[in-house]
C-alpha cells in the first residue's frame, strides 16, 4: 500500500497528473461477483480495530437495494495518523478504492467522513472528487447509477469512531451511539442499509483486485491476512507510518529496527501497541508478533495500529490521567456506565496525581473499568479502562509513589 501512496501533492496541485484509476477499471471489467470472490479469498478484516471480516459485512447487503457506503476517515484515536497519510499523499488512491468498493456492494450513495482537523486532507479529497468526472461517468455507464461522493467534515467527536455515532453525525443529530441490533447493515444512514469501513480497509480492496485474493491471503497469518499500516510515535528516533506484514514482525523489531530505537540515552519503559484504548506492554513483553491474534493472546490488541513508545522519563500516572481525561470528555453521555464510570476514574486519578488519593482508588478503578467494559453501549466505554488497569498492574510503583499511606522510598520512582 505504501508504494501506492507516493507523495504526489505538489504535482496534483500543478494539475500535471491524470490518475488512471487502473484498479477501478479492472474491477469494472471483472464484475461485482468476481470481485467479491477475490475479497472472500483474501481474508481481509477491518483495519479500524474490530477486525471484522470484510466479506461477511459486505455479503450481508449483497442482495439489498439502496445501499449506502461510508468511508470513515475521522481517525480520532490519539497516536493514529495512518489514514491521514493516505489522504495527504495519494487522495486519488483512496477515491479509487471507495468507488471500487461502492461498485462491489452496489452502493447508491457514497460518503467520506473526514476529521475536521485534517484540513489539508479535506482540501485534497474535495479537489480529487471534483476532478473525477471521467471515472464517475464510467461508474454510471456500468451500473446505471449517478453516484454522488459527499465529503462530510467531522466536528471533533472521538465517539464517531463508532459507526452508529458517525451515522448520527451525518444525519445532523447528536452523535450518540445506537443500540445494536439493528446493525447499520440492516438500518443505517436515513434507515438505509449502510456499510461503514475505514480508509485503510477500503484501500486494501484496490490491492486485492490488483494482485488477487490468493496473493493477499498468502501474506500475514491466520486471522490477520495482508499487511498493516502502523502509526509509530512517542520516545522513538524515527516516528512515522510504516507498513508491516502481520504476524511476521515483532513489536520489538518495529521499535528497534523501523523506529531506530529509543531517543537519546534512555531505556524503554512501556509500549502501547494499539492506541490508548489498548493494554500496555512493559519491556519483557514486547517480543510478541504484531497481528490481531498474537496481541490478543498476549493480553492487548492491535486496535488501529497506533504504537506509542514511552521511556523511563514518562510518568505512568500522568499518562493514565491524560487518557482518563480524554475518555471522560469524549464519551457521548448516552449510556450511564460510560459517562459516570469515566468521570469517576478521571476524578480518582486527578486526586492520586496531587497526593490526595487513597489505596482503595486503585481497586475501584479496576472494578469500575470492568463494569464499564461489560455495560457500555459502544467500543469507547468498553475499552476506555484497558490502558489504565494495565498501567496499575504492570507499573505499580508509579502509582504507589503518590499514595501517602503506602510505605515506599519515593526516590525509587521518577516523576
Amino acid at each position: 500500500m505504501m508504494k501506492e501512496c507516493k507523495y504526489i501533492k505538489e504535482i496534483i496541485e500543478k494539475g500535471t497528473v491524470e490518475w488512471p484509476y487502473r484498479f477501478f477499471h479492472q474491477g469494472l471489467e471483472m464484475g461485482r461477483e468476481r470481485c467479491f470472490r477475490e475479497l472472500e479469498k483474501s481474508g481481509l478484516v477491518g483495519r479500524g480495530g474490530a477486525a471484522f471480516p470484510t466479506s461477511k459485512k459486505w455479503g450481508s447487503v449483497w442482495d439489498t437495494e439502496n445501499v449506502v457506503l461510508i468511508c470513515n476517515a475521522d481517525e480520532g484515536e490519539p497516536g493514529t495518523f495512518k489514514d491521514r497519510y493516505i489522504m495527504e499523499n495519494n487522495p486519488a488512491f483512496l477515491l479509487e478504492s471507495m468507488l471500487l468498493s461502492a461498485f462491489i456492494v452496489n452502493a447508491r450513495a457514497l460518503y467520506i467522513y473526514i476529521r475536521g482537523e485534517y484540513t489539508q486532507a479535506i482540501s485534497l479529497m474535495k479537489k480529487e472528487i471534483d476532478q473525477a468526472d471521467v471515472v464517475l461517468d464510467a461508474y454510471r455507464e456500468k451500473t446505471g447509477v449517478k453516484l454522488e461522493v459527499e465529503v462530510v467534515v467531522g466536528q471533533g467527536a472521538y465517539v464517531c469512531g463508532d459507526e452508529t455515532s458517525l451515522i448520527n453525525s451525518i444525519e445532523g443529530v447528536r452523535p450518540n451511539s445506537r443500540i445494536k441490533p439493528p446493525y447499520p447493515t440492516q438500518k443505517g444512514l436515513f434507515d438505509a442499509p449502510t456499510i461503514v469501513n475505514n480508509v485503510e480497509t477500503l484501500c486494501n480492496l484496490s490491492l486485492i483486485i490488483r494482485d488477487g485474493g490468493d496473493f493477499f491471503s498468502s501474506l500475514g497469518v491466520e486471522g490477520s491476512r495482508g499487511t498493516k499500516l502502523i502509526s509509530l510515535s512517542g520516545k522513538i528516533k524515527n516516528p512515522g507510518v510504516y507498513e508491516i506484514e502481520m504476524g511476521k514482525v515483532s513489536l520489538r523489531e518495529i521499535i528497534e529496527e523501523l523506529g531506530g530505537g529509543i531517543k537519546g540515552d534512555h531505556e524503554l519503559k512501556f509500549v502501547i501497541p494499539g492506541g490508548i484504548s489498548t493494554q500496555l506492554f512493559v519491556e519483557n513483553e514486547i517480543d510478541v508478533m504484531v497481528d490481531y491474534c498474537s496481541l490478543k493472546q498476549a493480553g492487548s490488541a492491535l486496535g488501529s495500529g497506533a504504537i506509542i513508545v514511552a521511556d523511563e522519563t514518562v510518568n505512568a500516572v500522568e499518562m493514565a490521567k491524560n487518557a482518563a481525561d480524554f475518555f471522560s470528555k469524549e464519551t457521548c453521555g448516552i449510556c450511564f456506565p460510560c459517562k459516570e464510570g469515566n468521570r469517576q476514574i478521571h476524578n480518582m486519578l486527578n486526586k492520586i496525581y496531587v497526593f490526595e488519593g487513597k489505596r482503595e482508588y486503585l481497586k475501584l478503578i479496576r472494578e469500575i473499568s470492568e463494569t464499564t467494559s461489560r455495560a457500555a453501549r459502544c467500543g469507547l466505554g468498553q475499552s476506555a479502562g484497558n490502558l489504565l488497569v494495565s498501567a496499575i498492574e504492570k507499573i505499580p510503583g508509579d502509582f504507589t509513589y503518590y499514595l501517602p499511606e503506602i510505605d515506599l522510598d519515593r526516590d525509587e520512582v521518577k516523576k
